[in-house]
């Protein structure tokens, strides 16, 4: 079987030829996701905040969900600190030498043109303050005056004392939480990290900005050699974490650890993704390579060759086309790798740090997923020719009188109802995580259509084919009468345009969806006149909304705060949004569109609103009661006092600002919503723009300019998501080229016989392209009808209404256009190469 294999590759160089590309086109999507998976991982921050330390020590930052069977950990948004005794016991600890503790809180040094100054060497960092006892933990060391002394001093890192021209014995104003004032620069350090600011000040300040309360974030260990592990050990069970290392770093650098998370994050979906679609575009290529054998299949077995040498010679066929694959394909990967990482890095979705690190490791995954891959597409795609009966052999291979075996019709059947269930199960969960499941329902209604391609080709092909009989002579007619006859072939055609029409319509369609849904909800909610947000800053301090409400013409002044809440959805920990309002002036400033209750309820200790679609995924309504957890990891019993529609973008869970006021530490704001007195516009716009000039960190924008800017939010939120569906999408458009040039450039005999009985060569073309049209028209209205449940699906997840409205009209048309002339490109060239030989040397070498 193994030489048969090897003869048969020799030659059938068109199909293998195929196939190969297939296999080589899926090895290199895994292995660049792989490599990218595994670059993320490794990457570290370019500096180490703790890098003076032996080690640091931190309470551990994740909320751990206990279940029946597994432990879930969910990072919080507000992690616990060390406590005094905790704080005490680590200076017990053999060979400590110093425990030197660093909160730190958010402040910002103003520039001299008046904005605040964004750390890292982009401009677009946080910016931290610190007490001055933490910079012995980096270590920073003072290259110009000395340390803070007074409550008024500060340490500027070098990069912001040459961003802000201060020097010792100047002045700059700083915002924190208790607003924009101004220090003494006592003194400037000799470096700074390039992801963060850092401003040093005294002991005593820091502790009151930070709200410690004798309590801390981390503690620098400064010891002798082995204290890592002598700590270690004393800690081992206590809940607390011991750094050392690149976790070390990550924990120094919040930033860019959370960047190398999310761009990490990317590639498994992808990957997981691109493996299950590779399955059917490998399968299609291998079946439609055996197709073109059948004849051979059925003469070895009516030669006496059993079912299992058949498959057995199939499935060397794949593990040499594995084989050949993985290489080129690992070495395909790292390019990918490469763009892919640019394009992270250039939208700012991935930090510097990010290196792309391939190794073994990458084509050790790449090829052996290649090769199981190849192994399951090449078993599905020779099981029926396989089970052929030695009598009825030359008789099947004239054309199968079954074009689906009962097997495949079930599993058909099957992949098809977990489509829809699926589906049903979108509408149930709702918002956003009901559409992250539509990704699922696409691919398994893609699978199920596919395993039906040949019958519903079969049903399709009749009316297709004769309208282009109908509006052509000839070569239309030939067309139509070779599909009749070649369902199979068709079919195959069919499935690669409709996998390519699918996909794309599932990129495009739901992301509008989610857009258009989330910006108009955006929209209808914010009712305020006018919205002050954060100027280059993390938030707006607590007396931003004071003063606001103390200016001429505010009628109504609600500051709203974002946070998060954990609750669960199937028995798994589910992060939501939350946001904290004043109930007072929400009413306001806001309108959210209640279903049951209203802002008032928030008035009731221990009550929260929740949003239409997070109260139906767990089945919640007025009354209810709601057990969760806050971002500072505290368990809290809750009442449902009211549920609303417009939540995207905005929250799932809404508070009350008092009920969050002890577990939220930077108290800073996500925005103020101003609403003006009638008539009084023109006075509140004098106001505000007064307060922006008082507090460097306040902007003042309008209705439209706030809804403008959440729209560019969201666009960039979903720049990761945009990258990995166009990798797929892409996928899906080369393999459909490839199953079009693979099932037109084998027909070399057919197309001499036409040639032999007076066809020209344009006729021919001509001929291919209007058997194409057919393909496409079966193929793409089946991927249509996939994107089009996906949309409704979409729809209702959203808004509650499954409806075909958010159509992208000017977009949709074009990737439909683009799959044609895709598809016409690569038929005309594929047939052009085939007629490139005389009819007769055609006809001399063709084999039987």
């Amino acid at each position: 079987m193994v030489s048969l294999a090897l003869r048969t590759i020799r030659t059938r160089r068109i199909g293998f030829a195929g196939s190969f590309l297939a296999v080589l086109v899926a090895v290199t999507l895994i292995s660049a996701c792989v490599i990218m998976i595994q670059s993320g991982l490794l990457a570290t921050p370019e500096a180490d905040r703790f890098g003076a330390t032996a080690a640091v020590v931190r309470a551990d930052p994740d909320l751990r969900v206990r279940s029946d069977e597994n432990e879930e950990k969910v990072p919080l948004e507000q992690p616990p600190r060390l406590t005094r005794d905790q704080l005490a016991k680590l200076r017990t600890v053999p060979g400590v030498e110093a425990v030197i503790t660093d909160s730190p809180f958010y402040a910002q040094a103003v520039g001299r043109d008046g904005a605040p100054l964004a750390g890292g060497k982009e401009g677009e960092g946080p910016s931290w303050g610190h007490a001055w006892d933490a910079a012995r933990l980096t270590p920073f060391k003072l290259s110009r005056g000395r340390a803070p002394q007074a409550d008024d001093e500060v340490v500027l890192d070098a990069d912001l004392a040459r961003r802000s021209g201060a020097r010792p014995g100047s002045t700059v104003q700083v915002v924190t939480r208790e607003g924009t004032r101004r220090f003494r620069v006592s003194g400037a350090v000799s470096r700074a990290l390039p992801s963060q600011a850092a401003l040093f000040f005294t002991q005593r300040t820091a502790d009151r900005l930070a709200r410690t309360g004798g309590a801390a974030d981390f503690a620098g260990v400064l010891g002798r050699p082995g204290t890592d592990r002598a700590l270690d050990e004393r800690l081992r069970g206590s809940g607390l974490d011991v750094l050392t290392g690149d976790p070390r770093a990550r924990a120094g650098a919040p930033e860019t650890a959370e960047k190398l998370r999310y761009s990490t994050e990317l590639f498994g979906p992808m990957a997981g993704i691109g493996g299950f679609l590779a399955v059917f575009v490998i399968g299609g290529t291998l079946g439609l390579s055996i197709l073109q054998r059948r004849r051979e299949i059925a003469l070895l077995r009516a030669i006496g060759t059993t079912p299992w040498q058949i498959r057995r010679m199939i499935a060397v066929e794949a593990v040499l086309l594995a084989a050949l694959a993985s290489v080129p394909g690992y070495v395909l990967g790292i390019p990918l790798a490469h763009l892919l990482r640019a394009v992270l890095t250039d939208q700012g979705l991935a930090p510097p740090e990010f290196a792309v690190q391939a190794g073994p490791l990458p084509f050790l995954v790449a090829g052996g997923s290649g090769l199981v891959l190849a192994l399951v597409s090449a078993f599905t795609a020779v099981r029926q020719a396989s089970r052929i009966r030695p009598a009825e052999a030359l008789r099947e291979t004239a054309g199968p009188r079954r074009l689906v075996t009962v097997p495949r019709l079930l599993l058909a059947v099957v992949t098809l109802a977990g489509s829809f269930a699926i589906l049903g199960l979108t509408q149930h969960l709702g918002g956003e995580v009901g559409v992250a499941f539509l990704a699922l329902v696409a691919l398994l209604m893609m699978a199920a259509t596919g395993l039906l391609a040949p019958v519903l080709t079969r049903v399709l092909e009749p009316p297709a084919g004769a309208l282009v009989a109908a509006v052509t002579r000839t070569t239309g007619w030939l067309a139509h009468a070779g599909s009749k006859v070649a369902v199979r072939r068709v079919a195959s055609s069919a499935a690669a345009i409709m996998i390519s029409v699918a996909m794309a319509g599932y990129a495009l369609l739901v992301t509008a969806v989610l857009n258009d849904t989330t910006a108009a909800q955006g929209r209808e909610r914010v009712v305020a006149d006018r919205i002050l947000i954060p100027r280059d800053g993390d938030g707006l301090a607590p007396g931003v909304a004071d003063a606001a409400l103390r200016l001429p013409g505010a009628d109504a002044v609600s500051p709203v705060t974002g946070t998060m809440f954990v609750s669960s959805v199937l028995g798994s920990p589910e992060t939501v949004l939350a946001q904290a309002v004043d109930p007072a002036t929400a009413g306001r400033v806001l309108d959210v569109k209640f279903r049951e209750g209203g802002w008032d309820a928030l008035n009731s200790q221990g009550t929260v609103l929740v949003s239409r679609t997070h109260a139906g995924s767990h089945g919640w309504h007025a009354g209810s009661r709601v057990q969760g957890w806050l971002a500072d990891g505290t368990r809290a019993e809750l009442r449902v006092g009211g549920v609303f529609d417009r939540s995207l973008g905005f929250a799932d869970v809404v508070f009350s600002r008092a009920a969050l006021a002890g577990h939220l530490r930077d108290g800073l704001d996500d925005a103020v919503l101003v609403r003006a007195r009638p008539g009084q516009d023109a006075v509140l716009d004098r106001a505000l723009n007064g307060l922006a000039r008082a507090e460097p960190s306040v902007q003042v924008v309008d209705r439209a300019e706030y809804a403008g800017a959440t729209e560019t939010s969201i666009e960039q939120n979903l720049t990761g998501t945009y990258l990995v569906l166009a990798v797929l999408v892409a996928f899906t458009a080369v393999s459909l080229v490839n199953t079009l040039v693979m099932g037109t450039a084998a027909r070399g005999r057919e197309f001499a016989l036409l040639r032999a009985v007076g066809a020209s060569r344009r006729q021919v073309i001509r001929m291919i392209g209007w058997e194409t049209v057919i393909a496409m028209a079966v193929g793409v209205l089946l991927g249509t009808v996939i994107a089009c449940i996906v949309l409704a699906g979409a729809n209702g997840a959203l808004s509650g209404s499954m409806r075909l409205s958010g159509l992208p009209m000017p977009l949709y048309p074009l990737v439909l256009a683009g799959v044609a002339v895709m598809s016409l490109a690569a038929s005309t060239l594929a047939s052009g190469v085939a007629l490139a030989s005389r009819p007769v040397d055609a006809l001399a070498g063709a084999r039987e």
